[in-house]
């Protein structure tokens, strides 16, 4: 799990991720996007004792065969101070849909 700070009102840089999975010899290896027919990355946050995502919007793929996403904030994302998971969900071409694990830390501190 990793973490990330942000202030309170900020609306970058973007926060951006290698997305990883275990291969068959149980090493963590980047997710190769196109060779899995993904269809959207979606990144999502929460508050860890609410069910309801604060951030649930679309993300850029910024190389598909590395992984590699970012998600550029929206106005008010970074507006209400506190830890939040965060995760990236992937939704493929046949509609099945992976969550990535385990979630990561955000915090906003006050300005």
């Amino acid at each position: 799990m990793s973490e990330v700070t942000f202030v309170q009102g900020d609306t970058g840089p973007p926060i951006k991720a290698t997305l990883k999975q275990k291969n068959d010899a149980g090493a963590l290896v980047p997710v190769d996007l196109t060779a899995i027919g993904v269809d959207m990355v979606k990144f999502q946050m929460r508050r860890p004792d609410d069910k309801r995502y604060t951030v649930n919007a679309a993300a850029t793929v910024v190389e598909a065969a590395t992984g590699k996403v970012k998600y550029e904030w929206a106005a008010n994302d970074l507006d209400v101070p506190g830890d939040y998971q965060s995760q990236w969900e992937l939704t493929y071409l046949d509609g099945k849909v992976q969550t990535t694990e385990p979630p990561n830390t955000v915090t906003i501190r006050r300005q």
